[in-house]
């Protein structure tokens, strides 16, 4: 079986288009708003988790060991 990768940045982007068509489309009418409203609630929460994605992947790739800042003029004081 071939496993491929998910890009959750492009999800994210989707799943907030899907959600401001239908923001827009319940701003029109009340009667969608009414309709729309479990179907809003949960493309929240899939972008809130899609979101949580994104972040631990680029805190992990970020992750980097610092360097040290002896001897860079950055750490002398003037008097």
């Amino acid at each position: 079986m071939v496993r491929h990768a998910i890009d959750y940045t492009i999800l994210v982007k989707n799943v907030e288009v899907m959600i401001n068509l239908l923001e827009y489309d319940a701003m029109r009418s009340s009667g969608k708003a009414k309709t729309n409203s479990a179907t809003l609630n949960d493309l929240y929460e899939l972008a809130d988790r899609y979101n949580s994605f994104t972040k631990t992947k680029v805190e992990l790739s970020s992750e980097k060991p610092a360097k040290p800042t002896t001897g860079s003029s950055a750490s002398k004081v003037k008097k």
